[in-house]
């Protein structure tokens, strides 16, 4: 059975492999990253590592934000 789906390596989340650019360099012919998580890199001139650390952030923030709506 074929695989739909793949995990964004620097968002952590899951998409559909459509979500993903071709790489033929890569084991599994697509690149590690979800076109996403590549677009808003290019846009905003980051490299891989500030990518990785801004999402952290934003699901760290988001994490306590579902956390804190549930405690009240």
């Amino acid at each position: 059975m074929k695989r739909k789906t793949k995990v964004c390596n620097v968002t952590g989340m899951e998409f559909p492999l459509t979500e993903f650019y071709v790489n033929n360099n890569t084991q599994d012919g697509l690149h590690p990253y979800s076109k996403y998580a590549d677009n808003y890199r290019r846009t905003n001139e980051f490299n891989t590592k500030q990518l990785r650390k801004a999402f952290a952030k934003f699901k760290q923030l988001t994490t306590k934000t579902k956390n804190n709506g549930r405690n009240n």
